[in-house]
Formats: structure tokens, sequence, C-alpha cells
């Protein structure tokens, strides 16, 4: 369970997840304020974080804006080829959307919107990802993209025992070891 992993107070019975397979609406609850919820439809909030320039930098290499057509293409090809999920945080008013998260064998990413960023939510959700490929039995978790200039994502993926594996022109593949190679 998500709770464990983190040494936080225990999720009330009923909103915990059953499992690592699901269909359908869920919600994972990952502490008091942030849970995941699985995608369902393009949330109107993510046009924040794919229409910022700065922030598309980060993530795809250039200074370029998705429109609606292109965010829900992207959103619909993740879904198909792995698990995609929209980070919620609780604030006074009740939970917000401020990111997504996407896991699928060869890859991760994960996006959080400017405003909610150096809170170590980003740290929190990998926690529970690498968690959760752990318990799949994948042997590695891999970050196919961080470009040289995301020193922030670099020092998030770093802390949490990724390496940076594979050089590209601008950035380089990090990976995670899950398991311990066995030493005859």
């Amino acid at each position: 369970m998500a709770a464990d992993l983190f040494n936080r107070k225990r999720v009330p019975a009923g909103k915990q997840e059953p499992s690592f397979k699901w269909s359908g609406k869920k919600r994972i609850y990952l502490n008091e304020r942030i849970r995941l919820a699985s995608y369902d439809c393009m949330r109107e909030e993510s046009l924040a974080w794919y229409q910022d320039k700065e922030s598309m930098k980060n993530i795809v290499g250039k200074s370029i804006v998705y429109d609606r057509d292109k965010i829900v293409q992207m959103y619909d090809w993740q879904n198909k080829n792995g698990e995609l999920f929209y980070i919620e945080y609780l604030d006074g008013n009740g939970y917000k959307t401020i990111g997504d998260v996407w896991l699928a064998k060869n890859d991760y990413a994960i996006v959080i919107d400017q405003e909610h960023r150096n809170r170590h939510i980003g740290r929190i959700v990998t926690k529970y990802f690498i968690y959760r490929a752990k318990k799949n039995g994948w042997d590695t978790l891999v970050v196919s993209e961080i470009f040289n200039w995301n020193k922030a994502s670099q020092k998030m993926f770093t802390s949490l025992k990724f390496y940076p594996y594979k050089e590209h022109k601008n950035s380089w593949s990090y990976r995670k070891r899950l398991k311990t190679p066995v030493r005859k």
C-alpha cells in the first residue's frame, strides 16, 4: 500500500488501491494532500502546463505549445501505451488537478504545474511509481529524456537513485535499477 511506502498516516479503508490492475475511475491516495486519478478525458487544467513555453522546453526540448487537439492525441496515445493519471492536490478549496504522470514499461514521465513545483510532489508521486514497478516485477524504471537544462528534474531523479545512462543531443535517458543483481 502506498501509505506504507511513505510511512505516513494510513488512508481510510475503501479509499485504498485494491490492486495494480484496475478499470474505470479510480483514485489512489498517496498521502493526505496528493492523490492520483486515472485518466478519463482531457482536463482543462492541462492546458496550463502544455501551453506554457518554459514548461514545454523542459518537456519536449522546444519552447512550443500544444493545442487541445495535440494534448488529446498525446493523452490517448499514452493511455493506450501505458498508464496515465492526473495528479490532484488538496488545498483549501478541495482537490485541484496540478499535473499528470505516465508509466509504461519503457518510459516514465511526470509534469507538475509551475505553481506546485518545489513542494516534493513529483518526488512523492515518483516514489509511488517506483513501488508499483517493483511490485510488478520490473528490473528497471526508465525516464527516456531529461534535458540538460532541466536541473530540477535531474536533481529529483538522481536523489531517487536514477542515473544517466544514455546520452542524446541535448538530454540524457535516466534509469533506476529496481532489482539487485545476483552476484556469482
